[in-house]
């Protein structure tokens, strides 16, 4: 899977080369490839994008530009595996004053199966004061001989290459997008992606299934109408770029999923992209739930109209982006027939045949956080820590600081697995131990809030400023600094 990173460099100071503060936005992904044949070269592509408005200019001759300084290291343990060390420069601009836009760097590293440490500092050539950002990643190449897939890329937009440059990957150029976010003025979904080995693993003449298909990030529920296949020849590697009409696709997270499959229709291969979509024209189609009959189904019973109210309240932690909207709409009203109805079709949409089971189990899950979590003014359920258990059930393992030397009270989940995903936290602080509202700092799990100076946050009780924080070279001032369990739990979980 491809995965994505974005990052916020915070800095609070003028400069002397442009009289304003830029707080440095970078946004970092990657995806892993290999190249077939007799000796199979496996390699990762990073595509770390910047925001023009965000980085300090200087003037060269007529122009101005910007440069930013890169250091990208895989290791495993102690050991360096590959390294780079290099510096990017942004388009040239004759006037600063209205800077916008985006520029991506695009750089590959050849890497044999395994797991990895990416470890990646990126730095602001023209403003030495600032404190190198630093972001460590797990990652793992893992490109078996049976079949398999590349990463998936979302593009921008693709051509046939008339050279080779960074961008061209076999035969075509690739614009990838910097962010895979698509707004209401963007209604088409192009992606990349490769698939190797299907000759090696299936013979010479068979042919195999390829499904491609969207479902919500929340339930894992797949869209039938985003669903298609096609009979595929085998090959050593092949190319796959596909375009997608998402105009009708409501507002939320969701996966575009890639499965091969053999004649006897089991799965052989497997991928998965994350996307965002943003849609308010979509609207849920009132009329499905009007065909429900509330009188049979279990939500029928439910003839209080303040309890549903409170139930499908509750249902905000597992709702897609377009159902709590209509859900937050909806217990507006005095229509309990449209609450018992669209309580159902929720339901049923995740369990078809145990609805009521399904929504026995997670209510008492609710009851679990309303009790553990529970906030001044806010029921388990609302909370931070309550939403991440609802949605991805108990972490493995807690960290609880509540009473650190200048640090605000916080906490680390690690889940071990979280779906297809690996080895992921959330860090939840708090500034009044009193209210027990925890809220959520940083995640590195897939669309959740990413901060990588979430440790800024937890110890700025401590400081007043990041400038007196940080010495000029980067080394923390101990005048200001009191310790960073924090940082050392969240690396090192126990």
């Amino acid at each position: 899977m491809k995965r994505i990173l974005t990052l916020f460099l915070l800095c609070f100071f003028a400069t002397q080369i442009i009289a304003q503060e830029k707080n440095i936005n970078a946004f970092i992904s990657y995806g892993t490839f290999n190249i077939t044949g007799e000796n199979s070269t496996p390699y990762l592509e990073t595509y770390i994008t910047f925001d023009c408005n965000s980085l300090m200019y200087v003037k060269n001759a007529d122009q101005y530009q910007a440069s930013i300084n890169l250091t990208v290291i895989f290791k495993q343990g102690e050991s360096i595996k590959n390294y780079d060390k290099y510096s990017v420069s942004s388009p040239k601009v004759s006037d600063t004053t209205y800077l916008n836009g985006f520029f991506m760097d695009i750089q590959r590293y050849s890497l044999a199966n395994g797991e990895y440490q990416m470890e990646i500092t990126i730095e602001d050539a023209n403003n030495k004061n600032e404190r190198p950002l630093r972001v460590s990643e797990t990652i793992l190449v893992d490109f078996p001989e049976n079949i398999c897939f590349s990463s998936i890329i979302a593009l921008e937009d693709y051509k046939p290459a008339t050279e080779v440059t960074a961008n061209t990957k076999n035969g075509y150029d690739l614009i990838p997008m910097v962010i895979p976010y698509y707004p209401e003025s963007v209604n088409r979904l192009t992606f990349y992606t490769e698939i190797y080995n299907s000759k090696k693993a299936l013979g010479e003449n068979e042919k195999y299934l390829l499904n491609t298909y969207l479902k919500t990030f929340e339930s894992n529920t797949r869209i039938d109408s985003y669903f298609f296949t096609k009979r595929m020849n085998v090959k050593d590697t092949e190319v796959v770029i596909n375009t997608m009409d998402i105009s009708n696709l409501p507002s939320g997270n969701y996966y575009l999923v890639l499965e091969a499959r053999n004649r006897n229709n089991e799965i052989i291969g497997y991928n998965q992209f994350f996307f965002q979509r943003s849609n308010t024209n979509y609207q849920i189609d009132n009329s499905a739930l009007a065909s429900i009959d509330p009188t049979k189904v279990f939500s029928g019973s439910i003839d209080n109209i303040d309890t549903i109210r409170e139930y499908i309240r509750t249902l905000a932690p597992i709702s897609s982006q377009i159902e709590a909207e209509y859900a937050s709409n909806l217990i507006k009203s005095n229509d309990i027939t449209t609450m018992q109805q669209y309580f159902y079709s929720f339901w049923s949409s995740r369990d078809a045949l145990s609805p009521q089971v399904e929504w026995e189990n997670y209510y008492t899950q609710v009851k679990r956080v309303n009790s553990s979590f529970a906030a001044v003014k806010l029921k388990g359920y609302q909370t931070d820590r309550g939403r991440v258990f609802l949605k991805y059930g108990a972490p493995d393992r807690i960290v609880q600081n509540h009473n650190e030397q200048g640090a605000y009270p916080y906490e680390i989940w690690h889940y071990y697995t979280l779906a297809n995903q690996r080895n992921k936290k959330f860090v939840f602080m708090s500034k009044d131990i009193v209210t027990n509202d925890f809220q959520l700092i940083h995640s590195d799990a897939i669309g959740e809030i990413n901060n990588s100076r979430w440790t800024n946050e937890i110890y700025s009780r401590s400081y007043s400023t990041y400038k007196e924080f940080y010495n000029s070279d980067g080394s923390v001032n101990p005048d200001f600094y009191y310790g960073d369990d924090a940082k050392d739990y969240y690396d090192n979980p126990r």
